[in-house]
């Protein structure tokens, strides 16, 4: 299917919301807490389930403070790469950007437009693939490794939950 360039011309916009209002930002932060939490209990529950298969490994020692140092350097790109790859897939140019007064890294499509589908497969995409590959990742890596990969994948589930509201929202 071609990519959609302009409104139909019986288009009417039922819901108009801005992510990065302060006030919506405050409490997505707030909300992130429990994809954050899910993504933790379900990394320790594939732990404890590969655990049993994983050789035994020589230790990589790294510090704490680098290792989570990491984890946000890697992963918050990352996420953003991950819907710029979806955007491209459903036929669109993406375009990457920050808003450091606000926190955040994104990445968008200009005066690009997306069916329903589409929409919610650009916003679900990193959450998925992260959590995909992260999880074949933790099986093949070194455990010191594996376990900040762990904290990458909890880390991308508390930061998805923008794209989990808006998917919540065009599912309704």
């Amino acid at each position: 299917m071609p990519p959609i360039r302009e409104l139909p011309a019986d288009y009417c916009e039922t819901l108009h919301y801005q992510l990065t209002d302060k006030r919506t930002l405050f409490w997505l932060n707030i909300a992130a807490l429990l994809p954050l939490l899910l993504g933790v209990v379900w990394m320790a529950i594939w732990w404890s389930f590969v655990s049993q298969s994983r050789q035994p490994d020589g230790q990589i020692e790294i510090p704490w403070w680098l290792g989570t140092a990491m984890v946000f350097i890697v992963v918050l790109p990352l996420h953003e790469l991950v819907h710029g790859i979806a955007i491209q897939l459903c036929g669109h140019s993406a375009r990457y950007g920050m808003k450091l007064n606000l926190g955040v890294l994104y990445a968008t499509a200009d005066q690009a437009l997306f069916r329903r589908n589409e929409y919610i497969f650009i916003a679900l995409a990193p959450l998925l693939a992260i959590t995909a590959i992260g999880m074949a990742l933790v099986v093949v890596l070194p455990a010191t490794i594996a376990y900040y990969v762990s904290l990458g994948v909890a880390l991308n589930a508390g930061g998805a939950i923008g794209d989990l509201w808006s998917v919540v929202i065009l599912l309704r």
